[in-house]
């Protein structure tokens, strides 16, 4: 069964601000797999991104549409996943219905949610429709509920940009409150929103989500978060928390480079 596991979320963190890590926008170009293995995002340590063709041939998956469709109904959630993603990456819009009736059948949350994730890449409003409903369930484990909202996030809908605020702000996990901070820093649209949010996770109670703050706020280039960022260095009793937090004031400080 795929779960999704909060794991290392500030390694995630540091590994998306370096641009190792890709969003599921950059996935339909690239096919490769993120976040539609979470099992492997969430990893520790975290392996090397690899494709959705080499995900499905460690499985001994042909890359036919024939056999993707079939794969659709393996037992193993993650082949399930990967085949749907791979559909989708190669725009087989055929084989939309197929996917569309593998997430009808399908029992496991995480991967209804990969699996509608593969479909609005190829334009399904149904499976669209079924992520912003999943998004905002407060059933759904949290970490679910983010991957949902970044598929929502690239179609540039805002529906369910509240839920990851909600997340961030309450979630008793520290590490899904930095996967929340993700989340938000990388939704389309909601840039204000996403800064001011990372701005008040500078005073959270756990180390490693204001260290991802500073580091959110230094990826963001939020150059007018430079005096909240100095007032949490004055008050952060966190030796290495500060440490990361006058690194993003050095490099928010300094003189933009013209060419």
């Amino acid at each position: 069964m795929a779960k999704c596991l909060a794991g290392n979320a500030l390694h995630l963190l540091l590994l998306a601000i370096s641009g190792t890590m890709l969003t599921a926008a950059a996935c339909v170009a690239s096919a490769q797999v993120a976040p539609l293995a979470p099992k492997w995002l969430a990893g520790t340590p975290i392996p090397p991104v690899e494709t959705f063709a080499d995900g499905l041939a460690r499985h001994h998956i042909e890359l036919t549409e024939a056999a993707l469709i079939a794969a659709l109904q393996n037992p193993d959630g993650d082949v399930r996943s990967l085949a749907a993603a791979q559909l989708a990456a190669t725009d087989d819009r055929p084989a939309l219905k197929a996917i569309l009736d593998a997430l009808d059948a399908e029992n496991d949350i995480q991967v209804q949610v990969n699996l509608a994730g593969a479909a609005t890449w190829i334009g399904s409003q149904r499976a669209l429709d079924r992520l912003q409903r999943l998004c905002q369930n407060l059933n759904v484990p949290a970490t679910t509920r983010l991957d949902a909202a970044r598929y929502v996030s690239n179609k540039e809908l805002s529906t369910c940009y509240p839920m990851v605020e909600q997340i961030a702000q309450t979630d008793h996990d520290a590490n899904v409150r930095v996967l929340a901070i993700m989340a938000a820093v990388s939704y389309r649209g909601q840039g204000e929103k996403a800064q001011a949010l990372t701005v008040s996770a500078l005073s959270d109670s756990d180390p490693i989500v204001r260290i991802a703050a500073a580091e959110a706020l230094r990826f963001m280039h939020a150059t007018g978060a430079l005096g909240a960022l100095r007032h949490a260095l004055e008050i952060d009793g966190d030796d290495t928390v500060r440490q990361y937090m006058r690194e993003a004031i050095r490099i928010l400080s300094a003189p933009e480079k013209t060419p």
